[in-house]
């Protein structure tokens, strides 16, 4: 019996030295990853230790470990360059020390904005243009497959999707040699840090995957143009389809047929799975890229007795309760 009870502390004791390794491990080498985004200035001349000791202290880095230890078989944290470089929220250390050795700082990079509801071609385009690369490029690089190891959350996208949806619109500071993966790497990080795992949580507290939230999300930038609008929107659509009702949103059909209003009789006909006049339930994938406003509503739906809804020419969203009262809406607002 003392044995056995001995026998018990010595597991016990084991599995706390593991807990307590695996926490110092976690406090020392910290995330890996860079956890703010802002500007640093790296002085001419400065040491590794120096540049490392000041992200961690500045609140960039929670990793520990000197820089020194980080590409020591080609001695790459010897050949830090000096000026003023721009860190991204979720970057790998690793990638940002290997950009302190290229010298790729804010003179070499530019500012590019990706509005909120920026489709992925609209993102190629602008890409393009600004990087000079070709769009066919980027839009081919935009496939979840390669990108689900390093970011999980696309793991379970059907093998026909690409990263529409996911693509995070915000400003990004490019550099003058950044491919498309390059961009789509950072885009992806940042959605990652964005979408927490707690939003996530609450999402599947409600029986909804991340991907039906991201649809959703998609639908409701297009449809809605005042961010105060958009959880009553979307406890409309919700309600819609929670009742097996159409959505009825031409955002919808406008993706699939590449137009920005004005649909005709034609293309409200057309037999899609986009066309949410005709298919219950939601679209087969995002029709745009949603900022963080459309993604809460989309997880935090407001309750209503509104069962319709439509938007004027100057923006505003008009609720309707009944049908006739949407009929009697639509005579005077469209």
């Amino acid at each position: 019996m003392i044995a056995i009870t001995n026998k018990k502390k010595f597991i016990v004791n084991i599995i706390i030295v593991v807990i307590i390794a695996l926490v110092a491990f976690r406090l020392v080498w910290g995330s890996g990853e860079i956890q703010k985004a802002g500007d640093i200035e790296i002085a001419q001349g400065a040491k590794a230790a120096d540049v490392w000791r000041m992200l961690v202290n500045e609140g960039y880095s929670d990793r520990t470990i000197p820089w020194k230890y980080f590409g020591r078989d080609d001695n790459a944290a010897a050949k830090i360059q000096a000026g003023t470089y721009h860190l991204e929220q979720g970057e790998k250390v690793s990638l940002v020390l290997s950009r302190f050795v290229r010298g790729e700082t804010k003179s070499n990079e530019q500012s590019v904005t990706f509005p909120e509801g920026f489709t992925e071609k609209q993102i190629a385009a602008r890409i393009a243009d600004r990087q000079g690369v070709v769009v066919k490029d980027f839009l081919q690089e935009s496939t979840p497959a390669q990108f689900a190891e390093k970011f999980p959350f696309l793991l379970n996208l059907p093998k026909s999707r690409t990263l529409e949806g996911y693509l995070f619109p915000d400003t990004y500071r490019l550099a003058k040699d950044d491919v498309p993966k390059d961009v789509i790497v950072r885009m992806l990080a940042n959605f990652n840090a964005k979408v927490t795992q707690e939003l996530r949580d609450e999402a599947k507290a409600q029986n909804r995957t991340l991907d039906e939230i991201v649809i959703m999300a998609s639908i409701i930038e297009k449809e809605v143009q005042s961010a105060e609008d958009m959880a009553l929107v979307s406890g409309v659509l919700w309600k819609r389809i929670d009742d097996n009702e159409g959505l009825y949103a031409d955002a919808t059909l406008e993706y699939i047929v590449n137009k920005d209003g004005e649909l005709t009789v034609g293309d409200l006909l057309k037999d899609t799975p986009y066309n949410t006049r005709k298919y219950r339930g939601l679209p087969p994938g995002p029709i745009s890229n949603p900022g963080l406003s459309a993604i809460l509503a989309a997880i935090r739906p407001q309750k209503s007795d509104y069962y319709y809804y439509l938007t004027t020419k100057e923006g505003k969203t008009i609720f309707a309760k009944t049908n006739d009262e949407h009929n009697r809406n639509k005579a005077k607002y469209l």
